[in-house]
């Protein structure tokens, strides 16, 4: 059978004792330190839900205003090429009607300059053909009926 010696009995109550002291000092301070552990894990996971929610959350907004920015500035690339395109209309329009100033100003001048030059051819065939005249017939013809029918000849001739 099992003898029990005094030692036997020593060691176990030296287990014993040394689980009561374990058990007090050493097993309850690690427990309170892994609950610990574990409480603080469970509070950063938490907090890394709320943080990824509040990210997802800031990249919808984020997601959102951009696109607002992109419609805002596709707007006003439109508005400004509206702008610009009328512009250029008006430019257009206004030198046109500036060229057809310019052309009607410029007939009107070639128009004006070409019956002062007709004018002034008259005046010198008239000059001349009174003057041939004269030497013709050897005398000067100065009177008003004489220069009007030289007048009237001048212009049937140039008129043919």
């Amino acid at each position: 059978m099992v003898d029990f010696d005094a030692t036997f009995i020593a060691q176990i109550v030296n287990f014993i004792i040394l689980l009561f002291i374990l058990a007090k000092f050493a097993y309850k301070p690690l427990l309170k330190v892994l609950d610990a552990r574990r409480e603080r894990v469970a509070n950063d996971l938490e907090t890394a839900e709320k943080t990824r929610v509040e990210a997802e959350e800031l990249k919808a907004q984020y997601s959102k205003k951009l696109a607002e920015a992109r419609s805002e500035a596709t707007a006003i690339v439109e508005k400004a090429n509206k702008i610009g395109q009328k512009v250029h209309d008006d430019f257009v329009a206004q030198a046109q009607a500036e060229k057809e100033q310019l052309m009607t100003s410029a007939k009107q001048t070639i128009e004006n300059e070409k019956q002062q030059a007709l004018t002034d051819v008259r005046t010198q065939v008239i000059n001349l053909a009174t003057e041939i005249a004269g030497k013709v017939v050897d005398q000067k013809l100065n009177s008003d009926a004489d220069q009007a029918l030289i007048a009237k000849t001048a212009d049937s001739v140039l008129n043919k």
